[in-house]
């Protein structure tokens, strides 16, 4: 637990880790596909993304609240759910720019292009933004949808 302290429910983060790993020892090791990982309890889509993608190599986009309101406000895609947004990323970018891409919109989410007053001052690409040519044009702006 004193690990795991700052990322806060570190009680229930605790026994879920360990029930987790129980699991993959009972099965005999780690599962090497998506579709292995996604039976293990807590993992869904966007968790095995994220393993294939950073543990074993694979092409992937995991979406997260930031990949999934920076593609749309962008206009990237034209989304209303994850699942929607990872099939449109992956059919608009090549799949060996697809774990870049995901970095790279989390980033982007993270330190410009934030869920409450994005800083589109120093975005570097506000010029191709439908958010931001909204916002400059005087159209009205939609807050970002979950």
């Amino acid at each position: 637990e004193k690990y795991i302290f700052s990322c806060g429910f570190y009680h229930n983060k605790a026994k879920a880790i360990k029930s987790l790993s129980q699991s993959i020892l009972d099965m005999g090791g780690m599962p090497t596909t998506r579709d292995e990982l996604m039976k293990l309890k807590g993992v869904g889509r966007k968790t095995a993304n994220v393993v294939a993608a950073v543990a074993y190599g694979e092409n992937a986009i995991a979406v997260d609240t930031h990949v999934f309101r920076v593609a749309n406000r962008i206009g990237l895609v034209h989304a209303k759910t994850p699942e929607q947004t990872e099939a449109q990323l992956m059919s608009a970018f090549d799949e060996n720019l697809w774990s870049h891409l995901h970095h790279l919109l989390i980033f982007h989410g993270r330190y410009t292009c934030h869920s409450q007053r994005p800083e589109c001052d120093k975005c570097l690409v506000r010029g191709y933004c439908e958010y931001y040519q909204k916002l400059t044009s005087g159209i009205p702006t939609q807050k970002a949808s979950k």
